[in-house]
């Protein structure tokens, strides 16, 4: 009887340890490895000729916006697809109803936020996201993201409040 417990708890150990500890199977920098080789192969299928980022992001834009650039801790509204790099759309806008929030936030991705420090109210572009800029090598089961992924948004900056604006408004309220 005491042969069988001891045998039962280490069972039931090794399906803990390997429950717990699910990514430890996965070889994590080669699928790094493999989301790169993806992102070299679109953007030589797709002809983009646009420099990467310092952090490795690309930003293409399509029309130029007016007024201030953008920068951290300033609100803006955005009308925007996410798409994978297979062009499968994961996430977006309405025609109607713009996403708000505060550039540089937690409520986006590094990612979003480095891409619209580049843009001016009104203006369209398109940024590349690698996974190091997004969700990285975690799997963002509420969008269905896997982990390694690299993303791709269409963005319109549709309103952009400076931060010193958004101080006044509160101020004046």
């Amino acid at each position: 009887m005491k042969k069988i417990l001891f045998f039962l708890t280490i069972i039931g150990s090794v399906i803990f340890l390997t429950v717990s500890c699910g990514d430890d199977g996965l070889d994590l920098e080669k699928l790094r490895a493999e989301e790169l080789e993806k992102l070299d192969a679109f953007i030589e299928a797709n002809g983009i000729t646009v420099d990467p980022t310092n952090s490795g992001m690309y930003y293409i834009e399509h029309e130029r916006g007016t007024g201030d650039t953008i920068k951290p801790g300033d609100q803006v509204k955005i009308f925007y697809t996410g798409m994978f790099i297979d062009s499968t759309i994961f996430d977006g806008t309405t025609p109607y109803e713009p996403f708000e929030f505060v550039v540089g936030s937690s409520d986006v991705i590094s990612g979003m936020s480095e891409g619209l420090t580049y843009m001016t109210q009104g203006g369209k572009a398109t940024f590349i996201i690698p996974s190091n800029l997004a969700y990285g090598a975690t799997n963002n089961t509420s969008l269905g993201i896997p982990r390694f992924s690299t993303l791709i948004f269409d963005v319109e900056v549709y309103k952009h409040y400076k931060f010193s604006d958004t101080q006044n408004e509160s101020q004046d309220e």
